[in-house]
C-alpha cells in the first residue's frame, strides 16, 4: 500500500478541499457555524492566513498559507479534528468525520489564486444550491464585497496587478 507523501513548503498559499467521510450525514448550518469556529480556534493557535473558504454540504475548500514553520498536514489535521469533536458534540455522534486525505495545490500566481477563488465562490451555484454566489451565505465571497453577513473572517491579501506576477 502506498503513502501519500506531502510537500513540507512553506510561504506559499494552498488550495485545499476537504471532504466529509461518505456515510455521514451532510452537512447543515450548525455544522457550519461549527466548522467555522473550529477554523476560527485553529487560526489563534497556528497564525495562519486564510484567504478565502466555501463550505458545501460534504466539502469544503480554502484557500490558505501557513505561517513560516508550520506544516500545512499539521495544520489541516488540527482543523479537521477541532472540526469533527464540535460537530460530533453536536450531533451527539462519535467516530471519522472527514475522509483521511485532503487535496491540496500550490497556488503559484495572481491569475491562479484569483481563478480559484471565483472557482472556490461559484461552487454553490454549479451544485444547484443557489442561483447567485453572492446567495451563499458559507463563502468568503461576502468578505469581498458579495452582500450578506461575513460568517468568518479571512485575510485580504493585497495582490500584484499582473496576473503573472508568481506568488
Amino acid at each position: 500500500m502506498s503513502r501519500l507523501r506531502r510537500l513540507l513548503i512553506s510561504g506559499k498559499i494552498f488550495f485545499i478541499t476537504c471532504n466529509l467521510l461518505r456515510p455521514r450525514l451532510k452537512f447543515t448550518d450548525s455544522d457550519f457555524e461549527c466548522l467555522a469556529e473550529a477554523i476560527r480556534q485553529v487560526r489563534k493557535r497556528r497564525a495562519f492566513l486564510l484567504a478565502g473558504y466555501t463550505f458545501m454540504p460534504d466539502h469544503w475548500h480554502a484557500l490558505i498559507a501557513p505561517r513560516d514553520g508550520d506544516a500545512l498536514p499539521n495544520l489541516m489535521d488540527a482543523v479537521k479534528v477541532s472540526a469533527m469533536r464540535r460537530i460530533n458534540g453536536r450531533r451527539s455522534t462519535r467516530g471519522s468525520l472527514w475522509q483521511p486525505r485532503y487535496f491540496e495545490s500550490i497556488i503559484w500566481n495572481v491569475k491562479g489564486f484569483n481563478d480559484t477563488l471565483t472557482y472556490m465562490h461559484l461552487n454553490p451555484v454549479r451544485k444547484g444550491l443557489v442561483r447567485r454566489a453572492e446567495d451563499w451565505p458559507w463563502s468568503s465571497i461576502h468578505s469581498y464585497g458579495g452582500p450578506g453577513p461575513v460568517r468568518l473572517e479571512i485575510d485580504q491579501l493585497n495582490l500584484p496587478a499582473d496576473d503573472r506576477t508568481r506568488l
